[in-house]
């Protein structure tokens, strides 16, 4: 249409210059120079539709010279410089196209552009407004208008555009809530609610009206209207998926455990899901509301199909493995971590938690192998290189492989030397095999001070005591384990059995042994230390 545009302009241009056809014998300079400018110009818009924008400059600024008062060159040569995204160049020819010829409208459209491109919004406005008054009816003009009144927060005079597009295009829903959202914005509720009425008496289910009507129950706290308008939002396919997803996660977060709020809930999530079935955002609500109920099974089945539909599986796939490492499903994170890998193939933590999948079972060789692949991945990310560390040091100490372990271990304390659970499990596989007990007991003294009163750091510091001989300071630290909820771990009641052997109190001993027993969470000791009632290494 462009192109068009300026062909015939170029025609009407070409008949404006064309000179008498009576044969002089010689041009004057006059009629040279237009001969000229007249080939120029032609040259320059041939050169413009061609889209050679640097060469159309070059001999539209020859014509400016020969004809410096022709507000076409101006003109052309301001579309000219926007093409190339020379602000300065663009707004100065248009503003003298504008000078020169105030009553085009098409010179009045180039500048109020070249005014909003560069940010000049109370310029653009008002050019804008003096092409109105050419041509009321440019529904065009009038949108930009209301996007540019709204941009700098004049509501009224937004509201005001909107009417007079109105009055041109007849009622119309979309443009009703766009000016309830503008008055509210504006603080005239009223004003906003009798728009959104005006919607509902043409259309009752209409779906953006319904959300307006359920906002403003909510607002005023009449919350026992709201579902009855959402599920028409709900049922309304032109409404996208993001406000409706936003509604989910305000209500799954809010239901708690009122059931009717949960039934209510999933009628909306059954009928997003009927109304828009090839929608992520459909699925990820679905699977948020089962995650918060619990079902992580559930909420995983829908994770999974609406990564049928995503654009960017990056977070439901970090659910999806979050999830299934929670719930205990280690096969599931293993095989979710290789998809994801997959897609996101130098992403450290899908590494991490396939690592983690292979470690729970026991799988330690290839969850050695999937640490070292994230280390590897990562640019710039102590956090990150410390878990890899700290998991290593789990896993070689598994595989025996103490000196590797150490080294892990020792690296993770160069990151972070007070995280006091890597330092809990460091201090007790030191003290289980008996090795450089002094500084085990030091790191272990250290995850105490960092969390007090924690039942398994308790117990390490008092193992390591023990294996240093120190039996009385270890009687007192494991008695401390057992008070803050150490007497629910098997291994927790055999080591307070074994400093009571130590300490002569075999009666306590017995006693304490049994009880790990009974529990089940003991070493394979723990039968001949009944029998033969006395500490067993």
């Amino acid at each position: 249409m462009r192109k068009l545009a300026a062909i015939l302009f170029l025609s009407v241009f070409v008949l404006s210059c064309r000179t008498s056809k009576e044969v002089k014998p010689e041009m004057t300079t006059s009629e040279k120079q237009d001969s000229q400018f007249t080939s120029l110009f032609i040259k320059a818009t041939t050169l413009a539709i061609q889209e050679d924008y640097d060469k159309a400059i070059e001999l539209y600024e020859k014509c400016k010279v020969l004809r410096p008062k022709n507000a076409a060159v101006h003109y052309e040569l301001s579309r000219m410089y926007a093409k190339k995204k020379n602000a300065m160049m663009a707004v100065s020819n248009a503003e003298k196209a504008y000078e020169l010829n105030p009553n085009n409208k098409w010179y009045v459209l180039q500048q109020a552009t070249v005014y909003r491109a560069t940010g000049q919004a109370e310029k653009a406005l008002t050019t804008y407004e003096e092409l109105i008054k050419m041509d009321e009816k440019n529904l065009g003009v009038l949108y930009e208008m209301a996007n540019l009144y709204q941009s700098v927060g004049k509501y009224d005079e937004t509201v005001n555009i909107l009417d007079k597009i109105e009055l041109i295009r007849g009622k119309n829903p979309e443009l009703s809530y766009q000016k309830y959202m503008l008055l509210m914005d504006a603080g005239k509720d009223e004003e906003g609610l009798k728009e959104i009425k005006e919607i509902l008496v043409l259309d009752p289910e209409n779906g953006m009206a319904n959300l307006a009507m359920a906002q403003h129950y909510e607002k005023i706290g009449e919350g026992e209207k709201v579902h009855s308008r959402l599920i028409y939002v709900f049922q309304d396919a032109s409404i996208n998926t993001e406000p409706k997803l936003n509604v989910l996660t305000d209500f799954t977060t809010r239901m708690g455990d009122d059931k009717q709020k949960q039934a209510e809930t999933l009628e909306l999530i059954n009928i997003m899901l009927k109304t828009q079935p090839k929608d992520v955002k459909s699925y990820v609500g679905a699977g948020d509301y089962f995650g918060k109920l619990g079902d992580t099974k559930k909420a995983n089945e829908y994770y999974e199909q609406s990564l049928e539909y995503s654009t960017n599986s990056y977070p439901i796939l970090m659910q999806l493995m979050d999830n299934s490492f929670n719930s205990k499903d280690f096969d599931k994170v293993i095989s979710i971590s290789e998809k994801a890998l997959e897609s996101y193939p130098t992403q450290p933590v899908f590494y991490l938690y396939q690592g983690m999948g292979y470690k729970a079972k026991e799988n330690y060789t290839k969850a050695i192998s999937s640490f070292k692949a994230g280390k590897n991945m990562i640019a710039d990310d102590e956090k990150m290189m410390f878990e890899f560390y700290s998991k290593m040091g789990e896993s070689y100490n598994e595989l025996k492989e103490y000196k590797k372990s150490d080294e892990a271990y020792d690296n993770a304390m160069k990151i972070n030397g007070l995280e006091p659970f890597m330092l809990n499990n460091y201090s007790y596989f030191l003290s289980l095999r008996k090795d450089r007990l002094e500084k085990a007991a030091e790191m272990s003294k250290k995850c105490n001070e960092v969390m007090p009163n924690n039942a398994s750091f308790n117990d390490t510091y008092g193992w390591i005591l023990f294996q240093q001989g120190k039996y009385t300071e270890a009687e007192a630290w494991i008695k401390s384990a057992l008070n803050n909820g150490g007497d629910k771990s098997g291994k927790v009641l055999e080591h307070y059995g074994d400093v009571m052997s130590k300490l002569k109190n075999t009666a306590k001993a017995l006693e304490y042994w049994k009880k790990a027993k009974e529990n089940g969470e003991h070493t394979s000791k723990i039968d001949q230390k009944i029998r033969t009632k006395s500490y067993v290494e």
